[in-house]
């Protein structure tokens, strides 16, 4: 049975993407050219279409709700799924995606998870999920139902 996990924006994440909204905002209405109106608003759009809206356990996979269209990963060959440490995150780089507008979204690196993907809203709440494959995580509102749910998939 599919459970499903809400994901919300953390304080940092809404103040970014005002900030970012209000300053593309400010740059259309004071350079009146179409081109910069054109980019602004695709950044905006974009960068909302591809944040996280909530997550999907399902037998053997993760499901991550975006309005641009979900993505499912595989749970095969589970590691770990945890909580992150503050050790999991030091040196950490954005590779490509988003650094706080809307989420932390897209290709990390940190120093010891190596490159993983985020599907994140909010950073109190980050989880990783470890695979034979793909390290990645995430920010369930409900950490401690989304792990069981996690853990329970992948022993069906």
């Amino acid at each position: 049975m599919p459970a499903s996990f809400t994901a919300s924006y953390d304080r940092v994440t809404k103040i970014v993407s005002a900030v970012v909204c209000l300053g593309l905002g400010i740059l259309i209405a004071t350079v009146h050219n179409f081109f910069v109106a054109c980019v602004s608003a695709a950044v905006v759009v974009f960068g909302y279409a591809f944040s996280p809206r909530g997550y999907v356990v399902t037998e053997g996979a993760i499901l991550v709700q975006r309005l641009i269209g979900n993505v499912r990963v595989p749970l095969t060959n589970l590691r770990e799924a945890r909580l992150t440490t503050l050790e999991d995150m030091r040196g950490g780089v954005r590779l490509w995606g988003s650094g706080g507008m809307f989420g932390y979204y897209g290709l990390f690196r940190t120093s010891k998870l190596g490159k993983c993907t985020w599907y994140v809203t909010n950073r109190r709440k980050m989880l990783v999920v470890v695979t034979e494959s793909k390290t990645t995580l995430y920010s369930p509102d409900d950490v401690d139902g989304f792990l069981a749910a996690v853990r329970t998939s992948t022993h069906s």
